[in-house]
């Protein structure tokens, strides 16, 4: 009854207006927003949104198998009561939502085939032998497959028939065996792909067959290579290229598919220190040029591929430190200039002063500005370095006790250079000695 229940609401959903489905069914793209907003964050690249609605998709799938699944079941119980027409009627809804189901189709064929016969029993006995006939017909030619699909149905329609159960079994064993030759037919062929459906086809029906596995793991192997080797091969032209992170990406996938292999392995080192070391020598030039932050982006852009974390942090600590020296080196020289400045303010400040003061003397003095601020007119550099020469002229004959000479020599020198000190005192020592004191 449960059964039965669920294939009413669903028909009433296929039933209803279309403008009530499309209010009620959301799209993919809303019940992505919608399950945004609930604690799934937000999804910021689009691989990452790509790979959720391809997780949504899947999902729905699923959904929408199980609901079919469940009409499926309530149109083949109106089939084995004898109920053609609603079996026919849920088995064209299912169809109508996934055209692919094929037990609907069979489901669907049987109710046309039984459906107004008078004596649908007697008539479903006959279509039952048909089908066997013609499973049997197919085998007999060779025609595993078609036989194999057609006794699957006379067992599907009639699950008692002891006869048809059997006879599925022995095909099956020989569908195994046909699907395994083509599969080694496919390899000889070098149709991997196609050698390994084969396989896959052949270990369904005997998932524990040691032969079947044997070969679905070399296969496996062999694609696997084959798809590193191509790869690797892509990687080697993006290398050739000058597109070295390309190369790099490519490689890796290689490894993620082929594990191991030491050409990948070889090629993937050398690429990332190629990479790592175009990085650190545009640091550098960048460095040298006193370009700091940029210098440590391109270092920073190096982290990825290098093996020696402790040297690129050491760059960019030194270029910090540079940084901080040079920021503090300008604030000095700022601030040395800002005091200059003042300085000069100051002095000017001064020099108005000043000039002030000197045309309020010359105002009250009755003269000129420039006789106001005239300064005494020092000792010439000729004369002082004069009166330097005859000191030390005067100093000689004043140690050889020629104190007269010495005299004449400090005289000149002192008319030269009126405030030069040890002139004087070279004077008044030579009168204290010709005066008879020590």
């Amino acid at each position: 009854m449960t059964n039965i229940f669920l294939a009413v609401i669903f028909s009433a959903a296929l039933c209803a207006p279309a403008s009530a489905q499309a209010n009620s069914v959301k799209s993919e793209e809303s019940l992505f927003l919608n399950l945004g907003k609930t604690g799934l964050g937000a999804l910021n690249e689009r691989d990452e949104k790509r790979k959720f609605l391809e997780t949504v998709h899947l999902e729905k799938q699923k959904l929408q198998g199980r609901m079919l699944d469940s009409v499926y079941e309530n149109a083949y119980e109106y089939y084995r009561n004898g109920n053609y027409e609603d079996a026919k009627d849920l088995a064209l809804k299912i169809l109508s939502i996934d055209p692919n189901y094929k037990d609907a189709h069979m489901l669907l064929e049987a109710s046309n085939q039984l459906r107004g016969s008078p004596q649908p029993g007697m008539s479903e006995k006959l279509m039952i032998e048909d089908r066997f006939k013609t499973a049997l017909s197919f085998y007999t030619e060779g025609r595993v497959v078609e036989a194999h699909d057609k006794m699957e149905e006379v067992v599907k329609l009639s699950p008692r028939n002891i006869k048809a159960r059997y006879w599925l079994l022995k095909i099956k064993d020989d569908l195994k065996e046909y699907y395994f030759q083509k599969g080694t037919e496919a390899y000889a062929a070098r149709d991997l792909k196609g050698s390994l459906d084969n396989f896959y086809s052949a270990l369904m029906i005997r998932p524990k067959d040691a032969r079947t596995i044997e070969w679905l793991t070399r296969i496996e192997d062999e694609l696997r290579q084959q798809k590193a080797n191509d790869m690797l091969k892509s990687a080697l032209e993006f290398y050739a290229q000058g597109r070295l992170k390309d190369a790099y990406e490519g490689l890796k996938r290689a490894l993620e598919v082929q594990p191991g292999d030491s050409k990948s392995t070889k090629l993937l080192i050398e690429v990332r220190n190629e990479i790592e070391s175009g990085y650190l020598a545009a640091g550098k030039k960048l460095y040298g040029a006193r370009r700091y932050p940029q210098a440590i982006g391109e270092w920073d852009k190096a982290k990825p591929y290098t093996a020696n974390m402790a040297y690129l942090n050491k760059l960019i600590s030194r270029a910090r430190q540079q940084m901080k020296l040079e920021s503090d080196a300008k604030k000095r020289r700022a601030e040395e200039a800002a005091r200059r400045v003042r300085a000069e303010e100051e002095a000017r400040a001064k020099e108005e002063e000043a000039r002030l003061k000197a045309e309020a003397e010359a105002k009250r003095k009755g003269i000129t500005i420039e006789e106001a601020v005239k300064k005494p007119k020092g000792v010439s550099e000729e004369n002082r370095l004069a009166a330097q020469q005859h000191y030390l002229e005067g100093l000689k004959y004043f140690q050889n006790s020629n104190y007269d000479k010495a005299r004449d020599e400090w005289t000149i020198a002192r008319q030269l250079d009126p405030g030069n000190s040890d002139t004087a005192s070279g004077l008044k020592r030579i009168e204290q000695i010709l005066s008879g004191g020590q």
